[in-house]
């Protein structure tokens, strides 16, 4: 530990701080190390006529973005070229983040998020609500939300899809300058400092997404806190700070694990890399010292290397998603691009082995993998299973699980679907994902499989061969183009005996599962919405209405009689009758504020559902059900559900009148008996 006592620490932070990490600096003599360079310069970005003020990689490692003042350069970094630029009219760009699908950068400016789509360099969405800088931006892991820093003392967590503000975290008493989401995506972490006001300590906080309430105050920083990471698995914080040092936390207990003193000048950003076993961070300031990226063991403090490059502060590090390409950021009025694999061998982080480290294993491992495979790459869903799964460190209830294969053809004719496919199948290949010509060749490849295929229409037609050859399989919605494929669907997993479920992500909002296992005694009504896009295609509610209808569902359970539905160019909305007199409402948004969610009545109360629980608990119920065969919502519901949306297209049809789901159901049951015929083994 350098320039502070371990009296002065305790006393500073309490006992719980008991690591004091105490290491020469790199350079000044690491036995064994000889001569090896710490980092390999790969570029040097200097025609800028201003600070550079965050850099990001794209999730696919392709491409790298510079934020300046008024503008976002791009470099391709295969190329080593410059490859455009974004014009950014609202001063600095100050916080760079691309979505985990790599179709979004999200730019922070003044008083402004901005969403530009990257392949068409076009501004798609702008988030208005802060009053000062945006300072710091982090996609949630499933990309459907985006949280924000920002010197006006929040941050703010936004709905990617429609702008909305889902939550604000207010209670730092300094201007937030870091915002970091948990790989769980259930916690938000913030740093907040004022550099003109020294004698003021920095502030550390953690919260919880669900409620937006505090969680952890951590024990402070002597002065302002200035950049914030969690480690991948979860269990430690890192903050930055001007007293120059880099705090390590432990989350779940909300104290000090200790915190490294190797800067000689204020600590800006933070970042984990090599599966946790390294903390890179970058320095300087209006104090003497150097500008340094440092890199060092977040357990004992044991550093590795040093970057002493820049001849200003060092603004922003990103890392590249191999894991070897670092980028740098500076006051200097330049970039930099690294090659860290000096760096990551000394930690003992096989860089070679970094974009494949899950299928490192030997031969004699390798069955005990559950190889998955995907049908269909042409919706977002794919990327982000991909990345759950494919993950270097995946949430526990997904370890042993990877997409091993994937055959990319969907819809044959929806262009918003079949735009997406070359670029889907490019980010799942840096994933490891090998691409396959035929759904055939894909089976003898994979213990289960993934239909993902945007499009209903070919879904049984697609599934058929999956379910001769006995695979589990997960059908992402909608489960088909028609109530009556749906029918024909389950039917052919009937008669194979074969575990199939087909769902929305929506069914794990917030705290629905709790209300269908009984928080608020049994529901007696509920009112749910959700954005209702319409496709030529498919029934009305079918494309993106089937959302809020199968939230309606998990909180309803079965028994649905009969539906009548009021429709506009701009909103639909379909009201079911339940046995029992119980009724259920959704209300389908196509203009305005849109949004997931509604309102349960129960016996014992209400609840008020409106935070999107993300991708991994749905992910982590198709891998229970690969793995156990136990399907997490039966057939009986998943045709319920899609026999609510035929009656209430019927209903439209009839001018609103009622009408029931047995009469739809029992067409659909003639059609697919006949759809079968001759098909099934």
């Amino acid at each position: 530990m350098r320039g502070r006592s371990i009296s002065a620490a305790a006393a500073m932070f309490g006992t719980a701080f008991i690591i004091c990490f105490s290491l020469p600096a790199f350079g000044q003599g690491l036995e064994g190390q000889g001569e090896t360079p710490d980092a390999a310069l790969v570029a040097t970005l200097d025609r800028f006529s201003d600070w550079t003020t965050s850099v990001a990689f794209s999730p696919d490692g392709k491409l790298l973005a510079i934020g300046t003042y008024e503008s976002i350069r791009l470099w391709d970094v295969e190329q080593e070229e410059a490859t455009g630029e974004l014009r950014h009219r609202k001063g600095f760009a100050r916080a760079l983040a691309f979505s985990p699908d790599g179709d979004t950068l999200a730019v922070g400016g003044y008083q402004s998020v901005a969403l530009w789509n990257i392949d068409e360099r076009k501004l798609v969405a702008e988030f208005k609500g802060h009053r000062g800088y945006v300072t710091s931006l982090c996609f949630s892991p499933d990309g459907t939300q985006l949280a924000s820093a920002s010197e006006d003392l929040t941050a703010r967590l936004w709905n990617v899809s429609d702008g909305t503000e889902v939550a604000k975290f207010e209670g730092h008493t300094h201007p937030v300058l870091g915002v970091a989401i948990s790989p769980d995506g259930q916690l938000v972490a913030t740093a907040a400092g004022d550099e003109a006001r020294l004698t003021k300590p920095g502030e550390v906080k953690t919260w919880r997404i669900e409620t937006g309430n505090e969680v952890h105050t951590f024990p402070p920083h002597e002065r302002g806190a200035t950049g914030v990471a969690f480690s991948p698995d979860g269990a430690l914080l890192v903050s930055t700070s001007l007293d120059e040092k880099v705090n390590i936390y432990n989350v779940e207990a909300g104290d000090a694990h200790g915190f490294f003193g190797g800067h000689s000048r204020p600590t800006n950003c933070v970042q984990f890399a090599g599966g946790g076993k390294l903390v890179i961070t970058g320095s300087g300031g209006r104090f003497k010292g150097k500008n340094e990226v440092k890199f060092f063991s977040p357990q004992d403090g044991e550093e590795f290397g040093t970057i002493d490059h820049h001849g200003g502060k060092v603004t922003a590090i990103a890392l590249s998603p191999n894991g070897r390409l670092l980028a740098t950021a500076s006051y200097d009025k330049s970039a930099a691009v690294w090659d860290i694999s000096n760096i990551l061998e000394r930690a003992g982080v096989d860089s070679a082995a970094a974009e494949t480290v899950a299928l490192a294993d030997d031969d004699e491992d390798s069955e005990e993998i559950l190889k998955i495979g995907i049908i269909g790459l042409d919706t977002s869903h794919a990327i982000a299973f991909t990345n759950l799964l494919n993950s270097d460190d995946p949430p526990e209830a997904l370890t042993g699980c990877r997409i091993v294969a994937a055959y990319p053809k969907g819809s044959p004719d929806i262009e918003s679907s079949t735009s997406r496919v070359p670029k889907y199948t490019e980010d799942v290949k840096a994933k490891g994902v090998e691409i396959v010509e035929s759904i055939d060749e894909l089976l003898e490849k994979v213990d289960a499989v993934c239909l993902e295929t945007n499009d209903g229409r070919p879904h049984l037609e697609q599934v058929l061969p999956v379910l001769k050859a006995g695979k589990p399989v997960f059908i992402d919605k909608p489960i088909a183009g028609s109530l009556t494929d749906a029918v024909a669907i389950v039917q052919a997993a009937q008669h194979y005996g074969v575990p199939m479920f087909s769902s929305s992500s929506l069914r794990w909002l917030v705290g629905a599962q709790e209300i269908r296992n009984g928080s608020i005694g049994a529901v007696t009504g509920a009112d749910m919405y959700s954005p209702c896009s319409l496709e030529e295609t498919h029934p009305d509610l079918f494309w993106y209405g089937i959302h809020g209808v199968e939230s309606l569902f998990t909180v309803m359970g079965t028994g649905c009689e009969s539906v009548s539905r009021t429709s506009t160019p701009d909103f639909d909305f379909a009201v079911g009758t339940w046995e029992g007199g119980r009724i259920g409402s959704f209300r389908g948004i196509r203009r305005g504020q849109g949004g997931y969610g509604g309102t349960v009545f129960g016996e014992e109360g209400k609840a008020v559902l409106n935070q999107y629980g993300g991708y991994q608990p749905l992910v982590e119920a198709i891998i229970h059900m690969f793995r156990t065969g136990e399907t997490p919502v039966t057939h009986e519901e998943t045709l319920e559900i899609y026999a609510f949306m035929e009656a209430a297209d019927e209903s439209k049809r009839q001018g609103g009148s009622p009408v029931t789901l047995e009469s739809v159901m029992e067409k659909a049951r003639a059609e697919a008996a006949e759809k079968l015929e001759g098909q099934l083994d």
